[in-house]
């Protein structure tokens, strides 16, 4: 490889390096995980999903600036940035909600506070000679899994931003043939997929060392709100 792609085939690795590490790629995976207990494999498969529409969206927007013009993909890209921002913003709302819907005082996972027995029996976590104190009920009702349809949303929402800096490097590139394209395709994607997954494990597997007994159950919701705070800063900074 020449020096000029060998320089093209850098940038590409650097640029998603670069766009990957902002928080709206990763954050809302490890506010989501850490909220639902995750574990690091279904982060990383979620994460992993994200990834994956992510770059292949990014390298076919690039392909249409190939064939369409750069000017034309961009804008494109953009207004996908754009939708993506919002539904960051709807999807934070709509988890907050859920989550204040299914019970407000409530553990990670899901579990519903209540300071009395009721009727069918308990598990007995109060102990004798503690009739008050509170203990906890999955609430099956609303909680199917750990990583459900909200998990696949948000691995769709994060997925369709696309990375509009990839194209003047894919143009640049596409002077040198059909083997430098694709190597300098392969950098942005294996670069963006490796961080996207490893910053959202990391990010989950971190967080659970930083204690939140008082806050914890009311996690999920504070999750959602930061989701939609997070979409809401991208959206004023496209402003």
């Amino acid at each position: 490889m020449s020096a000029f792609p060998s320089l093209l085939f850098a940038t590409a690795a650097a640029t998603a390096a670069f766009h990957t590490l902002i928080p709206d790629h990763w954050l809302p995976f490890v506010l989501v995980g850490r909220a639902r207990s995750w574990t690091p494999r279904t982060t990383a498969l979620v994460s992993g999903l994200s990834a994956l529409l992510h770059t292949v969206l990014s390298v076919a927007l690039g392909l249409c600036a190939l064939a369409v013009g750069e000017g034309s993909a961009r804008l494109l890209g953009q207004r996908l940035e754009r939708a993506s921002a919002i539904l960051l913003v709807v999807f934070g709302v709509a988890y907050a909600a859920w989550a204040w819907r299914k019970g407000g005082h409530f553990h990670p996972g899901g579990s519903l506070l209540h300071g009395r027995e009721p009727e069918d029996g308990c598990d007995g976590h109060e102990g004798p000679g503690h009739p008050e104190h509170l203990h906890y009920h999955a609430d099956e009702g609303w909680i199917a899994s750990r990583a459900g349809k909200s998990a696949l949303s948000l691995a769709l929402i994060v997925g369709l931003n696309p990375c509009v800096l990839v194209l003047p490097i894919m143009v640049a590139t596409a002077e040198r043939g059909g083997r430098a394209l694709a190597l300098v395709t392969a950098a942005y994607s294996l670069t963006t997929a490796v961080l996207m997954v490893g910053l959202s494990v990391a990010g989950v597997v971190g967080s659970r060392r930083i204690p939140v007994p008082a806050a914890s159950r009311y996690m999920e919701a504070a999750s959602g709100l930061l989701i939609a705070a997070v979409g809401l800063v991208f959206l004023l900074l496209e402003a």
